[in-house]
């Protein structure tokens, strides 16, 4: 017959398959891996800074500012990057949008790593390279949004 102690040493003994958060942007790198993940350095596809052996975070929550440091370097990349031009600023404002609905948030207070999130697992709305190239900054285009929808 099973006891608490064995209970406890069979959960124990499992590891559970967990989501491995970014340190530095705190958004989501690869689901369902393990406790010890990576196994060996790698760069965030989102703030391209390196995530070290076993330093991924388990949860998303972040110290205050640490978001606003990822948008930096979204802003510096977006820019650098450019944009396509053939993305209208009609849908750059429905994508915001969308995304600020999606995550209950008024677009003019949705934050660029939640929008970002949301394109790095949604290919149909318009990276931040195109939101920069249609209004030049995320203000802008937030404002825009919130204003004509």
């Amino acid at each position: 017959m099973p006891t608490a102690t064995t209970k406890k040493k069979t959960a124990a003994g499992k590891k559970a398959a967990r989501d491995a958060y970014c340190p530095h942007c705190h958004l989501l790198i690869e689901r369902k891996v393990g406790a010890e993940w990576p196994r060996e350095p790698l760069r965030c596809p989102h703030c391209r800074l390196l995530v070290g052996s076993g330093r991924a975070r388990p949860t998303p929550s972040a110290e205050p500012g640490a978001r606003g440091s990822a948008a930096g370097v979204f802003a510096h990349e977006a820019k650098r990057a450019g944009g396509d031009a053939t993305t209208s600023k009609e849908e750059v404002c429905e994508a915001i949008r969308a995304v600020a609905d999606a995550v209950g948030a008024r677009p003019e207070r949705l934050l660029m790593v939640d929008y970002q999130q949301r394109v790095s697992d949604d290919d149909d709305l318009p990276g931040l390279s195109e939101v920069f190239a249609a209004y030049g900054s995320w203000k802008r285009a937030r404002r825009a949004a919130a204003n004509s929808g």
